[in-house]
């Protein structure tokens, strides 16, 4: 199975909601969190947690990965994301079969990109604005930028009321859908070979990374 390369080159700061501890807050005298009540609320906490944990240099690499991994945990919805990544595939499968596809999709994504983590250098991020789309959802455009204030990438996070949470359901990263980078490496597998196949596939690059 290939890697979703494109994206893996971009910023860790691009993949803040996915780079995979528990999430350290700032201290009250600094700018409180936003409301976590709306979409853009939501990554501004999640952007602001990243960084603190990133900047931090008392924390190890590790705890830094560990920390941020949370954060991703926190505010992702995996269960949705795992659904849009399958397609019209995904309503052909057992009960049994997602469960088992959820788990090692959710590993898959932790796995891929736990390490971009390690490469950040003081990259920002400025919040462009927020929009609601027609089925419900609100993308939060963003954009990563050096410590010259240079552009690196642009980031539209999406997100999705689930059970009165705002949760991350995709990222496109300079118009590169995650969810859609993904659908097309798992319906090529779908095509030839069903979800037995994803599924070994999925839990050998797991076990692979594991080591």
């Amino acid at each position: 199975m290939r890697n979703t390369r494109r994206i893996v080159c971009v910023s860790p700061l691009a993949l803040v909601a996915i780079c995979l501890g528990s999430a350290v807050r700032l201290s009250a005298a600094d700018k409180p969190a936003a409301s976590p009540a709306t979409a853009r609320g939501v990554i501004e906490n999640v952007v602001r947690d990243a960084l603190a944990i990133l900047r931090d240099p008392k924390l190890s690499v590790e705890e830094k990965r560990q920390r941020v991994e949370q954060i991703a945990y926190d505010n992702m919805s995996f269960d949705v994301m795992s659904r849009l990544s399958l397609g019209r595939y995904y309503r052909d499968l057992t009960e049994p079969q997602r469960a088992q596809y959820a788990d090692a999709f959710k590993q898959h994504v932790t796995n891929t990109y736990r390490h971009t983590t390690d490469h950040y250098t003081d990259e920002d991020v400025k919040i462009l604005a927020d929009r609601k789309e027609q089925d419900g959802d609100w993308t939060v455009p963003t954009q990563i930028v050096d410590s010259t204030g240079k552009q690196v990438a642009k980031v539209d996070y999406r997100l999705r009321a689930t059970d009165n949470q705002w949760k991350v359901i995709d990222l496109t990263i300079d118009g590169v859908s995650l969810v859609a980078n993904f659908r097309s490496q798992f319906q090529a597998i779908m095509t030839n070979g069903g979800i037995d196949k994803l599924l070994k596939l999925l839990r050998e690059k797991n076990a692979a990374n594991d080591k």
